[in-house]
């Protein structure tokens, strides 16, 4: 999940596990004789579905499932959260490190290591006797668990689908969206009848059940959609050197004007050799760049929209006068509008643009967030649509984020970068949840959490057009060129 052209890390890893054996002069693996049919090409980004819609399903599923802690253990609404605080701070401050674990040790296992810790948390959860070994559950367990799958996750796809990473990124990210929307609806009902702690049983057998397809999303060569733009080479060369032909600077062709191998070129201003295993000081020149840190502004943003209403709607519009079960569903039809954004924004950012479908992505979170907050009890129909659109804009926004992150920091070291990167929505997304739990404590309401959204999708947009990649740039290829010719 984070070599930069092997799918198992800097390292190399074993054939058959994680890794592939090189291609030997195919255009496409999925073309060659006695490989399958087509279908098998996107094999492993499907399983990647399956692994995010049982690693999110539980997860974010918390909103009425805090609503239960509050209830049992007798806390107050900004404590209720706590658990939920704790696991964004240790998701975001675990990244950097699990990113760099992406690049020196095979994806499989790390990958397998991920869900093990989550069904271990569970059952931590599941044991919990008040708020305090909740905390120990969700901000150890679940979110080193979680953040293994997540980083682990946009890494693999990334390199496996080099010049598609929009449309691919977007099906592996739909499957939390899929998750949570057949999670939800089941589990807000469950809740009163079977109990919070036989829900969270289930969740941990599923992560489990998730063990196979670890084993699916990690298998296949290391680069299954070449870039459209290098197939032609591919045809005589291989898959293998077509990627590196796609590494060397910018093409011609209608694929990837900043390529997503290595992003150093548009970062950094370095070019990884053929077969470059990461220079050791790419993350620290990455790190130097204004670029980087406009980016991880801008990703701290979407981690504040998201959470922001995702977590606070439900309580909020039951405080408005829109009925309980009304709410719930309107989230779970908002994890569906989820998984449709991302399969449609990230593949038209692929053909239009990372920076024109990122910029419509967020006006349609603008109106969405707008509706969901300001519906009542005499409207429930426009809370319901309020939150589907913001569902719909937030899964395009993060389909076109991970893209444009692949498009200009990828290669051999975008485990590392996108660790730091992964620190950003985490810390974003604590913001509104504990602006939220003490507004709503202290003065009975959660309209500063939409204020702050608002704030967020503006800090995104200026951030995507900024620093985001430019696709069809005239400035930035001389500028890419420039850079190839130094070196």
């Amino acid at each position: 999940m984070s070599g930069a052209a092997g799918s198992s890390g800097a390292n190399g890893g074993v054939p058959g596990e994680g890794t592939a054996s090189p291609a030997r002069g195919t255009a496409d693996p999925a073309s060659r004789p006695g490989s399958g049919p087509r279908a098998r090409t996107w094999l492993p980004v499907l399983a990647a579905f399956v692994v995010g819609a049982i690693a999110y399903a539980g997860l974010y599923c918390f909103p009425p499932i805090s609503v239960a802690y509050a209830r049992e253990f007798g806390i107050s609404r900004t404590l209720a959260v706590a658990p939920w605080t704790i696991f964004l701070l240790v998701t975001g401050l675990s990244s950097p490190l699990l990113g760099r674990a992406y690049d020196v040790i095979a994806d499989r296992w790390l990958l397998a290591a991920g869900l093990l810790l989550m069904a271990v948390g569970w059952g931590v959860a599941v044991l919990a006797s008040d708020v305090g070994l909740l905390v120990v559950a969700y901000g150890i367990l679940l979110a080193v668990g979680l953040e293994l799958v997540f980083v682990g996750t946009t890494t693999a796809i990334s390199r496996r689908y080099a010049g598609m990473t929009g449309l691919a990124l977007g099906i592996a990210y739909a499957g939390p969206g899929a998750g949570v929307a057949i999670a939800l609806p089941l589990v807000t009902p469950a809740i009163p009848g079977l109990g919070w702690r036989e829900v969270l049983a289930v969740f941990g057998a599923l992560s489990l059940a998730g063990l196979p397809f670890v084993w699916l999303m990690t298998t296949g060569p290391a680069v299954l959609v070449p870039a459209r733009a290098t197939r032609h080479a591919g045809a005589t060369r291989g898959p293998e050197t077509a990627a590196r032909h796609e590494g060397a600077g910018p093409h011609d062709g209608s694929g990837l004007h900043e390529t997503s191998a290595p992003g150093a070129v548009g970062a950094a201003r370095e070019v990884a050799p053929s077969g470059d295993q990461g220079r050791p000081d790419a993350l620290h020149r990455t790190l130097r760049t204004a670029r980087f840190w406009v980016l991880f502004v801008g990703a701290l943003a979407i981690g504040a929209m998201d959470e922001g209403v995702f977590q606070t709607f439900l309580p909020h519009a039951t405080r408005q006068g829109v009925p309980e079960a009304v709410a719930a569903q309107g989230l779970a039809i908002e994890s569906v509008s989820y998984i449709v954004g991302q399969l449609v924004g990230g593949a038209l950012s692929d053909r239009l643009g990372r920076r024109s479908v990122g910029l419509v992505a967020l006006l349609i979170v603008a109106i969405g967030s707008t509706a969901a907050f300001a519906a009542t009890g005499a409207t429930p129909q426009v809370a319901v649509a309020g939150v589907v659109l913001h569902g719909f804009g937030m899964g395009a926004t993060i389909a076109v984020r991970s893209a444009a992150f692949s498009d200009v920091f990828g290669g051999a070291s975008f485990g590392s970068i996108f660790g730091v990167l992964a620190v950003a929505y985490p810390l974003g997304g604590i913001l509104p949840i504990e602006l939220g739990g003490i507004s709503v404590d202290r003065f009975g309401t959660y309209w500063p959490v939409y204020g702050l959204v608002m704030l967020a999708v503006a800090v995104w947009g200026v951030a995507l057009v900024v620093a985001g990649p430019r696709r069809h740039g005239r400035a930035l290829r001389a500028r890419l060129r420039s850079a190839v010719g130094r070196t």
